[in-house]
């Protein structure tokens, strides 16, 4: 079976098949998730593809709950979904959201909450859970959790044996707060920054509050913790509690170093998808600021612009001397292998960022700003370069440009840390774990949570 593209897209079709063994203990699972996770068209899709490969692998019983949104899946698609599911449930997303959404505004809600808060997907993952069909229920990004909430322990409380409520995760994953506010300073235009200013302040007042009524939020990293913490108090609330941590993973496979393909003379490639306003701003703020310097100093650099449907400021890009719009490629992975450097110039966003872990995957040298790299926690000097200011980057990617040994060892370093720390399996068997602790002991038998390690 073939597996997943990148970030940036390309033409694998379906998730990787996880090297796991199955569980001691199975578990009836419910996702609900505001997207179909086929077709792999963006990050969250691909995470949570991933994760129905890996409960699939191990053995857990899944009904998947999710709004139709995010691409037209196709017959195999959908067999896919319905081969690593036990059911698999599509609720149409339609004007009346739009709708929802505004009405969701006037309530105090995110747009994106209103918006996602389909009342069908709502209604019958309820009912499902009112009959106690469910062990754990995992809701995918906090523009869902409105479907879920209040459905089972609430935040703080220990498990008991008679309380037959299931543990629920609310994959908080990045902190919005932060990054709506990022969106609202880097937005290319006022219409933008207007919307993305009020919207900030509705997902401060949501994010700070909604964690309490899950018995766990699961998070990237520190950084995102920290960020919400922040928030918190700056709400007069109490800091988030509840957290574990759950971040994602790469195919270490398919992104792996490719001696078959020759590395261009300083040559860069940025990899993302291209209508993304955080990846469209990264590369502009790129052109704009560093690109000149990297140029001037060495005149026969090339920069690719990698990944599906690129905006017309993206495109526009591509008449600079010397950059390339690549736009959807087959394969992603190939442009990188070419890269003498990768790099990743993000401004705003938050979380942890795909394409850093694939280039590292990939066993490139890597210049990225400290935004890129907060959620991945990879350390500058060693596996990669962080600058932030237009100066330093460019700095740093001229002197790896004419330093082969350095580029060969951050890569080797590089690849090396996401082999300890960023497969796929390593992250869902952490996330696993903590499944079973929110649940407590099996009656009768007391699986070992940490069974049917990787192989």
């Amino acid at each position: 079976m073939a597996v997943a593209a990148g970030a940036s897209g390309g033409a694998m079709k379906f998730p990787k098949v996880m090297d796991v063994g199955p569980a001691a203990r199975p578990l009836r699972i419910a996702i609900a998730y505001g997207r179909i996770p086929l077709p792999m068209r963006r990050a969250d899709q691909l995470t949570v593809a991933h994760l129905l490969s890996f409960l699939k692998a191990r053995g857990h019983a899944v009904d998947l709950y999710c709004v139709n949104t995010g691409g037209v899946a196709d017959e195999a698609e959908l067999a896919w979904l319905n081969d690593a599911c036990r059911e698999v449930h599509l609720y149409k997303h339609g004007k009346s959201d739009i709708a929802r959404a505004l009405l969701g505004t006037l309530k105090g809600l995110p747009t994106q909450v209103g918006l996602f808060s389909h009342p069908g997907q709502r209604r019958d993952v309820r009912a499902r859970i009112a009959k106690g069909d469910y062990d754990i229920v995992y809701t995918y990004y906090f523009r869902s959790a409105e479907i879920t909430r209040d459905t089972g322990r609430p935040s703080g409380t220990s498990f008991v044996p008679s309380d037959t409520r299931p543990a629920t995760f609310l994959a908080l994953q990045l902190s919005q707060s932060l990054n709506t506010k990022r969106i609202a300073q880097n937005a290319p235009n006022l219409a933008n920054r207007l919307f993305y200013a009020v919207e900030s302040r509705l997902v401060a007042a949501y994010e700070t509050r909604i964690w309490k009524h899950f018995t766990h939020s699961v998070l990237i990293g520190p950084r995102d913790v920290e960020e919400i913490a922040k928030t918190c108090r700056e709400q007069g609330l109490a800091p988030i509690d509840n957290y574990v941590f759950g971040a994602h993973g790469t195919d270490v496979t398919r992104f792996a170093p490719r001696p078959d393909i020759a590395e261009k003379q300083h040559h860069l490639v940025f990899s993302g998808v291209m209508r993304t306003p955080t990846n469209v701003h990264a590369v502009q703020w790129f052109a704009q600021n560093v690109w000149p310097r990297v140029r001037a100093a060495v005149p026969n650099a090339t920069w690719t612009i990698v990944g599906r449907e690129p905006s017309a400021e993206v495109q526009e890009l591509g008449k600079l001397p010397g950059i390339t719009v690549a736009g959807t490629v087959p394969d992603p992975a190939t442009y990188m292998a070419e890269a003498a450097i990768c790099i990743n110039s993000m401004q705003a966003g938050g979380g942890m960022q795909n394409k850093l872990i694939e280039y590292l995957a990939m066993g490139k040298a890597i210049v990225a700003t400290p935004v890129a790299n907060e959620g991945i926690g990879a350390t500058s000097g060693e596996h990669l370069l962080v600058a932030e200011a237009p100066e330093d980057f460019a700095d740093a990617v001229i002197a790896l440009l004419n330093d082969e040994a350095r580029r060969t060892a951050l890569g080797a370093a590089g690849r090396a840390f996401v082999l300890e720390n960023w497969t796929w399996e390593s992250h869902w068997l952490r996330l696993e774990e903590n499944f079973y602790a929110a649940i407590g002991p099996e009656t009768g038998a007391h699986a070992s949570p940490s069974a049917g390690a990787p192989e």
